[in-house]
């Protein structure tokens, strides 16, 4: 079970999968870019059902990103 203690690592690993996705798109490699996104967009929906703001700026902020 993914707790909002996790949330750090969940923005990490997005980070990680989103700059994956935009080297993957650079070199025209259209499924290699779906992967990324898919695992991106699973990890915003984690994050969203703890509560939790996609970026660590919104954190900070005190806002819902």
């Amino acid at each position: 079970m993914t707790t909002p203690e996790y949330a750090p690592r969940l923005r990490a690993r997005r980070e990680v999968e989103e700059a994956l996705a935009h080297d993957a798109a650079e070199r025209g490699w259209d499924r290699e870019v779906e992967r990324h996104r898919c695992t991106s967009e699973r990890i915003e929906r984690l994050l969203a059902d703890l509560s939790q703001p996609i970026n660590a700026a919104a954190e900070e902020d005190g806002s819902s990103a």
